[in-house]
C-alpha cells in the first residue's frame, strides 16, 4: 500500500509560498486560499477512502475473531458433552461387569444392535441398518430385553441430550468455519486496502493536476491583465505624447504668429519713429524760426530805444 507516497502537495512541500507575483492562491492572513482548500478537500477524501477501507477490514477481522471465539465456545460445549457421555459409558461398562456379561456374548451383541438403532435415530446420524439387523431387532423386542439390557439402554437414553448438544455444536462449528473460509476466499479475490490506496493516489493526482491548472489559469489571467494594463498604459502615453506634440505645434504656430506680429510692430515702430523724427525736425525748425523772430523783435525794440534817446 503506497499511502505514504501519496502526493498531498504540488511542488516542494518544505518550501513556504512566496507571494512575489501577487497570486491570489498564496495564503495571506485569513484570506481564502483555493489551492489549500482544494488540497485539503482531496486529502480529506483520500483519507476517508483509505480509512473506510481499513474500517471495513477491521470489521471483517472482528467478525472472524468473533466467529473463532464462538467456535471455541462450541468446542468447549462438545468437550463437556463428551465428558458427560464418557461418564455414562463408564457406568454402562461397570453395569456390564456388575451383571457379569461377557463382551462376546449374544446378550452383549444384541445390546450393541439395540445401541446401533438408538444412534441411527440421533440427529445427523449416518448409521444405517441392514435388513438382517432390522429382522434381528424385531426378534429381540418380541422376546423382550434382559434386565441388563434394559438398564444399559436407560443409561444410553441419558446420553441423548449430550449427543444432541454435541451435534448442534459441531454443526455450528462447521457453519462458522464455512463462513470464515468464504471470507478468506473473497479476500484473495479482492484487495480493498490496496484498491483504496490506489484510489486515494488517483484523487491526490487529480487534485494536483487541478491545482496546477488553477495556478496556470491564474498566471495566464495575471499575464493577460498585465498585458491589458500595458496596452492601456501605452495608449495613455501615446495620447499624452500626441497632446504634447499638439501643444508644441500650437506653441510653434503661436511663436510664428508672434514673430510675424513682432515684425509688423517693428515695421510700424520704424514708421512711427521716422514720422516722429520728421516731427521733431519740423518742431526744431519752427523753434529756430521763433528764436530768429524773437531776435529780430529784440533788435527792433533796441532800435526804437536808441531813437528815443
Amino acid at each position: 500500500m503506497r499511502i505514504q507516497n501519496t502526493k498531498f502537495f504540488v511542488g516542494d512541500q518544505n518550501k513556504k509560498p512566496m507571494n512575489k507575483t501577487g497570486s491570489k492562491f498564496v495564503k495571506q492572513s485569513n484570506a481564502f486560499d483555493p489551492v489549500t482548500a482544494k488540497k485539503d478537500s482531496a486529502k480529506k477524501r483520500a483519507l476517508k477512502i483509505v480509512g473506510d477501507a481499513f474500517s471495513n477490514e477491521r470489521k471483517i477481522d472482528n467478525d472472524i475473531n468473533s466467529r473463532r471465539e464462538k467456535i471455541g465456545e462450541l468446542l468447549n460445549k462438545i468437550g463437556d458433552a463428551r465428558k458427560s457421555i464418557g461418564a455414562l459409558e463408564k457406568s454402562r461398562a461397570e453395569l456390564r461387569g456388575f451383571y457379569g456379561v461377557a463382551e462376546d456374548s449374544d446378550e452383549e451383541q444384541d445390546l450393541k444392535l439395540l445401541e446401533k438403532e438408538f444412534r441411527k435415530n440421533m440427529p445427523g446420524s449416518k448409521v444405517q441398518l441392514t435388513a438382517e439387523e432390522n429382522a434381528r431387532l424385531a426378534e429381540i423386542k418380541e422376546n423382550g430385553l434382559s434386565e441388563y439390557q434394559q438398564r444399559s439402554m436407560e443409561l444410553l437414553e441419558f446420553e441423548s441430550p449430550f449427543l444432541e448438544e454435541a451435534y448442534e455444536a459441531e454443526k455450528g462449528i462447521y457453519d462458522e468455519e464455512r463462513v470464515i473460509n468464504g471470507i478468506k476466499l473473497e479476500r484473495l479475490k479482492h484487495h480493498p486496502i490496496l484498491d483504496a490506496a490506489k484510489q486515494a493516489d488517483e484523487i491526490m493526482d487529480e487534485a494536483s493536476k487541478e491545482i496546477v491548472k488553477m495556478i496556470v489559469d491564474e498566471a495566464k489571467e495575471n499575464i493577460d491583465k498585465k498585458v491589458e494594463e500595458e496596452k492601456e498604459k501605452a495608449k495613455a502615453e501615446k495620447e499624452k505624447k500626441e497632446e504634447i506634440e499638439e501643444k508644441m505645434k500650437s506653441a510653434k504656430e503661436k511663436r510664428k504668429a508672434n514673430a510675424r506680429l513682432t515684425e509688423e510692430l517693428i515695421e510700424n515702430a520704424a514708421e512711427v519713429t521716422s514720422i516722429a523724427t520728421d516731427v521733431r525736425e519740423a518742431q526744431q525748425e519752427v523753434k529756430e524760426m521763433l528764436n530768429k523772430m524773437k531776435l529780430i523783435e529784440d533788435d527792433i525794440k533796441g532800435s526804437a530805444v536808441d531813437e528815443n534817446l
